[in-house]
């Protein structure tokens, strides 16, 4: 940003500059930028080091504006987010990280391109993210949007003359406000009047893991991703089920670490044998259960499938496809179990730690295995869609398991 691309106020201080004055000047410096990694950035360390340089430069003059946004964006969590990010990955370091490389200058004008092009994207008319997720919200109160529509942010933007990236920001608030769902893949449908409160539903759900002792006391819960991938749902909803567990004292989260279950905890473990017990009585195929890849993927794909579309199959089918998973996991189970720990040359009996850390995660996804399959045999209907859901990714789960070390999964992980 120039000196002459700025204006001064009446009492002598910067002011941001006009919005055409800002884009010509951010495209500016948005070409300046793609200027700095080319290949001849990268002939010397000298080269590297004023690359660095230059792009702090650049960015130096307008974090204050993308600051200013950030602060503009408080009605947006999602927006907030946004502009974290990229002020975080674009900022002057306070302490600089060791000799500068050239694959570090190509990330840091990555970013710097990023936060330029949307500063860009969002000068003046552009529609705030808040107000943008109040048009949809009121759009679905006037009945435009139905109960269980899927919303394309692609759609809305084109119908509304609205940047894509705002809308998509802006699903991610109203899923936090419980009026639209995503799925997994990050894909928006209309909650229905009444719907099911997500956040606590998940929550309830790792209340359960804990309880039938999937997580012991002073263990970390799995990677966000792997718990978006074992509760077939959403970040947003996973964040808030989380956020709602260290509230009640479920869970502890301590600075830049994954949150884990309280020490102490009084429930956890506690109904480990009620659930094996459950989970031994369901009814499961009278003949034989195919194990075969293909057939086992291919159940799996079919209870996730009602989830996903949020169709809820008839009784009977939920039933049969119940008792599919069970058979299967009970033989795959049986398959996995390592009969006889090795032992020492001296003949004692010892547990090398990988294959602790391979029955430790084969356990937990056998208890997420137990639970999925009794709370499904004991859930209405709607629930006991995304609840044989979750069943049917740990069967998945224990299928590569026992794939990946034929059939003795405690032997590596």
């Amino acid at each position: 940003m120039t000196k002459s691309s700025r204006e001064q106020t009446p009492d002598g201080g910067d002011r941001p500059p006009a919005p055409d004055t800002a884009r010509r000047a951010l495209t500016s410096d948005l070409m300046r930028l793609g200027r700095i990694d080319g290949p001849r950035a990268g002939v010397s360390p000298a080269a590297v080091a004023r690359g660095y340089e230059k792009t702090w430069h650049i960015t130096d003059q307008w974090l204050p504006l993308a600051r200013q946004r950030r602060r503009a964006a408080a009605g947006s969590t999602a927006d907030q987010a946004r502009w974290d990010g990229l002020i975080e990955s674009a900022a002057r370091p306070a302490q600089p990280a060791g000799c500068p490389s050239f694959l570090g200058l190509v990330q840091l004008a990555g970013n710097a391109r990023d936060l330029l092009r949307t500063l860009r994207d969002t000068e003046p008319p552009c529609v705030p993210v808040a107000d943008v997720a109040a048009r949809i919200a009121e759009a679905i109160e006037d009945g435009r949007y139905l109960t269980g529509a899927p919303l394309s942010p692609a759609r809305i933007a084109a119908d509304r003359q609205l940047p894509v990236d705002s809308v998509k920001l802006a699903l991610l608030d109203l899923a936090e406000r419980n009026v639209v769902e995503l799925s997994a893949a990050g894909r928006a449908r209309v909650t229905g009047p009444g719907g099911t409160d997500r956040p606590r539903q998940i929550a309830e759900w790792l209340r359960e893991l804990v309880a039938a002792g999937a997580y012991a006391p002073g263990t970390a819960l799995p990677m966000r991703q792997v718990l978006a991938r074992n509760l077939v749902s959403a970040d947003p909803p996973i964040a808030a089920a989380i956020r709602l567990l260290i509230d009640d004292g479920t869970l502890t989260c301590y600075p830049g670490q994954r949150p884990i279950v309280r020490p102490g905890h009084p429930h956890a473990g506690t109904e480990m044998i009620v659930r094996a017990r459950a989970f031994a009585q369901l009814p499961y195929p009278s003949g034989p259960v195919d194990l075969g890849d293909m057939r086992v993927r291919e159940v799996v794909r079919v209870a996730q499938s009602w989830w996903k579309a949020r169709l809820v199959p008839h009784p009977t089918t939920l039933d049969h496809y119940l008792a599919q998973l069970v058979g299967i996991a009970r033989q795959l189970i049986t398959r996995a179990h390592d009969p006889e720990p090795p032992t020492s040359s001296y003949g004692e009996r010892r547990e090398p730690r990988k294959h602790r850390e391979a029955r430790e995660h084969l356990e937990c996804v056998i208890v997420r295995i137990t639970v999925g399959a009794t709370s499904t045999a004991a859930s209405d209907p709607e629930d006991g869609v995304w609840r044989i859901a979750c069943l049917a990714a740990a069967v998945h789960d224990l299928l590569k398991l026992t794939a990946a070390t034929g059939g003795n999964a405690t032997r590596s992980r």
